[in-house]
């Protein structure tokens, strides 16, 4: 027995499943009084001699319940949200229905058609629009589950990229710098400010216009989105003219390639989405500049 191993190496009092293989896999390299008891040999991995390493998840299993009910409390407060914004915006969602079809229409009548991938221009437009559509839906979404300051952050890369198109057309697009603001479309540039604060959440009036709310016992700030129609809809009828804007691009792009032009359906479509946005304030009139700030 190797006594002045064992008298500077002791069993730890309560040792857990590891640190015990750990000991016993040191003890038989040192000393030999003693195998080391099959309950904990079946875990040893022979070839490494390395201690199985027990299954831990959570240091309660209590949390797993706990998330599952923060999770659904979320999901509740978006679902309402939806409802809400579904009655208050059914005009918004129709013009965004319609230019989804639109786009929709464009992409179909093209679809399997080669691309000439071999202009660097070109390939970057595909890419830069194909990026737009990923995203449309989810940021209307975000919208409408009153997810306002993400939803901000989704409208602040639709303008990067209208303005990042403008400057592929004006041939000075370079890698790796922001798109300029005061190439984004319709004189945008005054949205900037507000969707880079929400972005980077350095506003902290415009947050908490968002995210407060106040009651009788006093002001909070929400963890769950609270619905918000002036908030919702501004950035919903900001979101569909982007949307626009890329139906617009998309025309003049395929346009330019295929030598697609529109039908009259679609520039009805394209005149109602423009009618019923001055309505609601981000045009004065058909092709005008944006009047309304978010």
């Amino acid at each position: 027995m190797n006594k002045e191993w064992h008298s500077k190496n002791k069993m730890q009092p309560k040792a857990t499943l590891n640190e015990r293989i750990d000991w016993h896999l040191r003890h038989q390299k040192n000393c030999a009084c003693r195998e080391m008891p099959k309950s904990l040999a079946k875990y040893v991995n022979a070839s490494r001699e390395k201690p199985f390493k027990e299954p831990h998840y959570f240091i309660d299993s209590g949390y797993i319940a706990i998330g599952k009910n923060y999770a659904t409390h979320q999901q509740q407060a978006q679902s309402h949200n939806l409802q809400e914004s579904s009655v208050d915006m059914q005009e918004l969602q129709a013009a965004h229905t319609l230019l989804l079809g639109v786009i929709g229409a464009i992409l179909e009548e093209h679809d399997g058609k080669k691309i000439p991938a071999s202009e660097e221009a070109i390939s970057r437009k595909f890419v830069i629009t194909a990026v737009l559509i990923q995203g449309i839906l989810l940021c209307e979404q975000t919208i409408l589950c009153g997810l306002y300051v993400q939803a901000g952050a989704l409208i602040r890369q639709e303008f990067d990229a209208l303005a990042a198109l403008s400057e592929i057309r004006q041939g000075k697009r370079k890698d790796g710098i922001t798109p300029n603001a005061k190439n984004a479309p319709w004189k945008g540039k005054r949205h900037y400010g507000e969707l880079s604060s929400l972005t980077h959440l350095s506003d902290h009036k415009i947050l908490d216009t968002l995210i407060g709310y106040n009651t009788s016992w006093g002001d909070f700030a929400s963890t769950v989105p609270q619905y918000q129609k002036i908030n919702g809809t501004r950035l919903y009828a900001t979101h569909i003219a982007y949307v626009l804007a890329l139906v617009e691009e998309l025309l003049g792009f395929y346009g330019e390639i295929y030598d697609y032009a529109s039908d009259q359906r679609e520039k009805d479509v394209i005149d109602n989405a423009y009618s019923i946005l001055i309505k609601y304030g981000i045009f004065k009139e058909p092709g005008t500049t944006p009047i309304t700030s978010l």
